[in-house]
Order: structure tokens, then sequence, then C-alpha cells
């Protein structure tokens, strides 16, 4: 004769799950909970702006480019040098770029009526060589300034350029023209006058 298992009441009330259904029912519990995507609401602000914008770096010939004049009449050699290279290599613009040609040229007048403080005339002197034995050359600033004006400022721009940037120095100082006069050959480029920050007249 068969044994037969008698049920309970309980048992009516709570049949027994077949095996195949708690598997999965174990698989899902295991599973970990998603994260529900938030909904943007209608209506809402535009979209945040970064914290951190982007380097801008300006292209060749997208600014500058254009002419200077600069009167050297009774300004103090050193201050109108740095003016002067602030203008070439173009740091006076929101875009200036240091691995790129954002300057412009500028036109230097009267050269020869630049001014040294103190006893600089007589002190400061200038040396180059001629790469022969014993051919280093001394000439005081006023000796320079006799014969050859416009290369006291010439002077002056190129040591303050960057000397690490190298070929972008010597292509920002070859849009220098010092002229010793108050004449200059570029009135087709009809250059705009520029006050220096700096003036030392009626001193």
């Amino acid at each position: 004769m068969a044994n037969t298992k008698k049920t309970g009441p309980q048992d009516k009330e709570n049949p027994k799950k077949p095996a195949a259904e708690k598997r999965t029912a174990k698989a899902a519990s295991d599973k970990p909970l998603e994260s529900k995507a938030k909904t943007k609401k209608p209506g809402a602000g535009p979209k945040r702006a970064p914290l951190i914008a982007k380097t801008y770096f300006a292209k060749y010939g997208e600014s500058g480019k254009q002419w200077k004049l600069v009167d050297a009449s009774g300004q103090t050699l050193g201050r109108l040098a740095t003016q002067v290279a602030v203008l070439l290599m173009g740091k006076h613009y929101p875009n200036y770029t240091p691995n790129n040609d954002t300057g412009d040229s500028v036109i230097v007048i009267n050269a020869e009526k630049v001014r040294m403080t103190g006893k600089k005339w007589d002190q400061k002197v200038y040396q180059h060589h001629t790469n022969f034995p014993g051919g280093l050359k001394t000439v005081t600033a006023k000796e320079m300034l006799e014969s050859h004006p416009n290369r006291i400022i010439e002077k002056a721009v190129w040591r303050m350029m960057p000397k690490s940037r190298g070929h972008m120095a010597r292509h920002w100082f070859s849009k220098l023209h010092v002229y010793a006069g108050a004449e200059h050959p570029h009135a087709a480029q009809k250059p705009q006058p520029v006050t220096l920050a700096h003036t030392t007249e009626g001193r």
C-alpha cells in the first residue's frame, strides 16, 4: 500500500512552491538595486557652465597686425623699451599667444632725444667682439648716441624680449623700426600714435 502524507489545514493555505520558482526568486533578490534615473523636469533652467574655462589660442594673423607710432622724446630708455616690447609681443591683447604673432609693428621716432637717468651716458657701455684676437670693442652710451642713436633703443628692446621664445623673439624684434629724427617712411601704413603709460615730459 503506498504511503500517503496527510495534509493539514496549514498546507492547504500555503502550498509549497516548485524548486525552479525558488531559484529564480533567490537570484532576483541577489541583484543590486538599480538607481532610478532622474527625469528632467519640464521648464528647468539652462545647463550649468563648466567651472574651468577653456584656454584660447589665437591663430596666425587673427589679431594685431596694426602699426603703432611711439615718440621717444624725453622718454626714459628702460621704461620706453618695456612698453615697446609689450606692443611687439601683443601682450596688451586679451588673446595673447606666446607661440604665435599677435603683436603690432612699432615705429619709434626721435630716438636721439631719449633720456637716461644719473650718469649713465658716461658709465653705461656697449661691447661687441669681432671674433679676432683682441677684438673686444667698447663704446659708451654717449658715443653710441652721437654715431647711431637708433641702436640704443634697439638694444634695449631686444634685451626686454624673452630669450626662451627663440625664433618668436627674433620675429617680434623684426617688426621694430627706429629712426633718429621725426621722419619715417611708413606713412602708407597709417600708424596710430601711442601715449605711453610712463612719461617724463616736464620733469
